[in-house]
């Protein structure tokens, strides 16, 4: 599938194309958890029941045989988060190089195997040799992709999670690099969505409040000046003309608001969500309001959430229980299941 159509970042000059190349740059990836409290006596046994079941089938079909591309991934999924890398890596390859082997060098099939090679670097923490692999992802996404558009979209997300997980974790000279990236094909992924006719999906909504984290991220280190501000704020790189600070700032908290707004009129209108959902959107716009002190937005916002009853199911009491436990909705993730709330879920990383 070819998509010719120009979808266009909202930072200036920044143009990105999903039909020659989807994105332009590289892009590395974000840290796995990782299995620090996990059973490892219960993980090795996997391992030892995976490995004795492919030893099998080995010794049946030979070493690269397609069928082994499956149970191999399963095994070096089950390495990695036994923190067991070199044993995930070999198997890892093997069942790339088998996909590749058995479909050719641009076959569709190799996206999730090509993840997992990319995902057990980066647990080693191993930024350089994961560049060329994303660049590669990259380019087949854009130019071979041969599924249909909402796992298209799925690995558009994927690549957005690298970025921001790029700035938190590579070295302070890519953090600007990884911010623009992660916004940037963001947007893009917005609208691919809606170009797509996606945007009734849970995934759209996603990414939506995912593009809003994006811009607060920009602002955080906007904020902070130094270097990475300063990349930020390049409005055509390599003129070195900044946009103020003030008014970089004021741009992106726009930009995020309409993001959540257009993220609550989604949820309205999506059959996958109820009217709780809805309103739990609201209570992110309040949010967000109030993080950037923006009084006025946030009586507006408050004023909607306290008049929600007015024309939906929801009782005054339940939006004013739900509304005394927003402080219990993460701030890096969306949850729009109120029952998340009510049952007091919130794991602790939340």
């Amino acid at each position: 599938m070819s998509i010719q159509k120009k979808l266009t970042s909202s930072r200036p000059g920044l143009t990105l194309s999903l039909g020659a190349a989807l994105f332009i740059l590289p892009i590395l990836v974000p840290l796995p958890g990782l299995a620090g409290t996990q059973d490892f006596n219960g993980l090795n046994e996997r391992i030892l029941k995976q490995t004795t079941a492919l030893d099998q089938q080995e010794s049946q079909l030979g070493r690269y045989h397609m069928s082994l591309a499956e149970p191999l991934h399963t095994l070096a999924r089950i390495q990695l988060q036994a923190n067991r890398f070199d044993d995930a890596r070999g198997n890892a390859d093997r069942a790339l190089q088998i996909i590749r082997w058995s479909n050719g060098l641009e076959s569709p099939l190799q996206f999730e195997f090509l993840q997992l090679v990319i995902e057990i670097e980066m647990a080693r923490n191993n930024w350089d040799d994961i560049d060329e692999k994303i660049k590669h992802y990259t380019w087949l996404l854009s130019n071979k992709y041969q599924g249909d558009s909402i796992s298209r979209l799925r690995h558009m997300q994927w690549l957005v999670d690298v970025h921001a997980g790029g700035a938190a974790r590579d070295e302070k000279e890519r953090r600007a690099y990884h911010l623009i990236q992660s916004t940037g094909i963001n947007e893009v992924a917005v609208q691919y969505a809606q170009v797509q006719g996606l945007t009734a999906e849970p995934l759209y909504a996603n990414l939506l409040f995912s593009l809003s984290r994006a811009y607060h991220r920009e602002n955080e280190d906007i904020r902070q000046r130094g270097s990475v501000s300063y990349r930020l704020r390049e409005l055509y790189p390599g003129l070195h003309i900044l946009e103020d600070r003030d008014v970089a700032i004021a741009r992106r908290y726009r930009f995020g608001l309409e993001k959540l707004e257009m993220l609550r009129d989604a949820v309205s209108t999506s059959p996958a969500f109820d009217t709780e959902a809805v309103l739990l959107s609201e209570f992110y716009i309040a949010a967000w309001n109030e993080l950037y002190g923006q009084e006025e937005d946030l009586k507006a916002s408050l004023l909607r959430i306290d008049n929600f009853h007015a024309h939906s199911a929801i009782s005054k009491e339940r939006i004013m229980r739900l509304f005394e436990l927003r402080a219990k909705l993460p701030h890096h993730r969306l949850v729009l299941d109120a029952d998340y709330l009510s049952n007091d879920l919130v794991s602790a990383g939340d």
